[in-house]
């Protein structure tokens, strides 16, 4: 059988294997042939896909592992899957020694030509397990690919949907623990935060001082001294009259009746303040200057009259 199967893969040698196989059961008695299989101690056998999703046409590799307990360089008896909705492209053998035995590989290159679910069959090994002398057959578990056309969430390969859902889930736990501990953090930092005793009421503020006739007498001067102006003038003239005694909105002349004999000095500051704003336009000047003369005089040494 070994040499049926140099240089032909182990596929079509497996095929030839199971025809030959099959003649052999019919015709021999079984415990004969049982002295043909070999004395293996197999301790895995497994069918492997490298994608669980592919496209119609698109190439993948399913693999075969073997591992026994005995040190082969061939791993002939090894009977390799049938395949349904699945090309056989070509395969590649491998063989590693192992501190325990031998791993064999064999990777299988298909690819499905239409969309549905690429099968293959388990594959075996009929054997003799050297601990109990009977014939045995080791099968792996049998394999499907599924072949989808198109982009969308159903085509999609189902592991991969739920890991990424599984991931999402866990983001989104992920940002609610954290915003519920920054709530929590806030709160004890706001119970901890020592309490800001309240702001003293203001202070009442002190009632104006009333400004004597003298002060606001003073004030209007210096702005008609520096101004020198009509608006100032008249300023200057109602302190003036207030001075005399005269009720708001009276005239020089009620400003005097007022005054009477009292104050000859404001009588004559109230008339040169009277020729400096109504008098005639060549004389205003010189009595402006005549009328800043007596109020330096008269200012700073008189009160207001009582």
């Amino acid at each position: 059988m070994r040499a049926a199967c140099f240089g032909a893969g182990w596929i079509r040698c497996a095929r030839g294997a199971a025809a030959t196989a099959a003649v052999l059961l019919a015709f021999a008695p079984a415990g004969g042939f049982a002295q043909e299989y070999p004395r293996l101690t197999i301790t895995a056998l497994g069918l492997h896909a490298d994608a669980a999703v592919v496209r119609p046409n698109q190439s993948f590799h399913v693999t075969v592992h073997v591992h026994i307990r005995e040190k082969r360089d061939r791993l002939d008896e090894l009977v390799l899957p049938a395949l349904t909705n699945a090309i056989d492209l070509g395969d590649v053998r491998k063989r590693v020694p192992a501190p325990d035995g031998t791993d064999f590989y064999e990777t299988l290159t298909v690819s499905a030509p239409t969309v549905g679910v690429a099968a293959f069959t388990p594959a075996y090994i009929d054997a003799i397990d050297p601990r109990s002398g009977r014939a045995l057959r080791y099968s792996s578990q049998p394999l499907t690919v599924r072949v989808a056309a198109g982009t969308t969430v159903h085509d999609a390969d189902p592991d991969a949907l739920m890991g990424l859902l599984r991931r999402a889930a866990q983001w989104s736990a992920a940002i609610v623990v954290a915003i519920v501990l920054a709530i929590v953090g806030f709160v004890r930092w706001a119970r901890r935060r020592p309490a800001v005793p309240p702001a003293p009421p203001p202070a009442a503020a002190a009632p104006p001082v009333a400004r004597s006739n003298g002060d606001a007498l003073r004030e209007a001067f210096a702005a008609y001294r520096t101004r020198g102006d009509d608006d100032s003038l008249d300023a200057l003239r109602t302190i003036l009259f207030a001075r005399a005694g005269a009720a708001p909105g009276a005239t020089f002349a009620d400003a005097l009746r007022a005054l009477g004999s009292r104050d000859p000095h404001l009588s004559r500051v109230l008339a040169v303040a009277e020729r400096a704003r109504f008098g005639p336009a060549h004389e205003r000047a010189a009595a402006a200057r005549d009328l800043l003369a007596l109020l330096d005089a008269y200012v700073p040494v008189r009160e207001p009259v009582a």
